[in-house]
């Protein structure tokens, strides 16, 4: 069984990919940064569809069952290639775990960022949190990321979602107690996108709790995982 996990807008793959030996025999790959979006410049997106579309390309293949973990911006472009994948006839992942994001369908709660001037944006971008502190604290590390980073925000706050034939995987939906940015309520409406089974969890803890208390994160792969094959 593989996770392909898609970061946060701006999120780095560390937190992911130290998740291989507590999820083994699980294999964990990041569809991030330049491995996120085969063929195309990381570090400028042009939305969540031109994104998903890049992943389906690079997932078309696979033939192992897979699951997908999308956190925040992630989660929408996780979906987006679950759809991409069914449009084509293509093998899908068994379960869609959505984190931090509210469903599709509904506007993302939260300030808007990517038209924001510089001093303004890294100013939201701290008090956002999951920006790795190194180059928080680098102007030149700032600068080379700030077109990059702008762009995922974009991407994100871009998306307008199209209704479609619901995803046939199961959903599993993680909401962070303390995130305003995702809500319980608002993310138990992804039930509303599948016909393969939906469950809600919540996770103590913030916007980015799949870093800051991944515990509860992996034990729900591990059961989804442990589960026979769809």
């Amino acid at each position: 069984m593989l996770l392909y996990c898609f970061p946060h807008a701006g999120g780095a793959d560390s937190p992911y990919r130290s998740w291989g030996d507590r999820l083994a025999p699980v294999e964990v790959r990041v569809l991030g940064r330049g491995a996120r979006f085969p063929g195309r410049t990381p570090t400028a997106p042009d939305s969540v569809t031109a994104l998903a579309e890049a992943c389906a390309d690079h997932l078309a293949g696979e033939r192992r069952p897979y699951l997908f973990l999308g956190h925040s911006l992630g989660a929408l472009i996780a979906f987006e290639t679950t759809r991409a994948l069914a449009a084509r006839g293509c093998r899908g992942p068994e379960v869609l775990f959505a984190t931090g994001h509210v469903a599709p369908h509904l506007p993302s709660p939260g300030p808007k960022l990517a038209a924001l001037p510089t001093a303004e944006f890294w100013a939201e971008v701290r008090a956002l949190g999951g920006t790795p502190p190194e180059l928080l604290g680098q102007a030149a590390l700032r600068e080379a990321a700030e077109p990059g980073l702008r762009a995922e925000f974009r991407a994100a706050e871009t998306y307008r979602y199209v209704p479609g034939q619901p995803l046939g995987c199961r959903i599993v939906a993680l909401a962070g107690t303390d995130d305003d940015r995702a809500p319980a309520d608002q993310c138990a409406a992804w039930r509303l996108h599948t016909t393969g089974g939906f469950a809600l969890h919540t996770v103590p803890g913030g916007h980015f709790f799949v870093a800051d208390n991944p515990g509860p994160v992996l034990e729900r792969i591990r059961q989804e995982s442990a589960s026979p094959v769809r």
